[in-house]
């Protein structure tokens, strides 16, 4: 039987993220960079048709 911690206790879909915020958080602080999303305007080669895509970067953390 296993024992049951503290730390293995199961968390809810909002302390999930609230945890992976607050993680993501300190690993932009330690590294100095955020993952930066920009919308960009994309066409079909099949139908011809425009479509808005998002295309992700890294990037520096802005000065304050």
């Amino acid at each position: 039987m296993k024992n049951t911690s503290l730390e293995e206790k199961v968390l809810s879909k909002e302390e999930q993220m609230k945890l992976f915020v607050k993680e993501y958080q300190e690993l932009c602080t330690k590294h100095n960079c955020q993952i930066i999303v920009t919308p960009a305007w994309k066409v079909s080669q099949d139908t011809g048709t425009w479509s808005t895509v998002l295309q992700t970067s890294v990037g520096e953390l802005p000065k304050n």
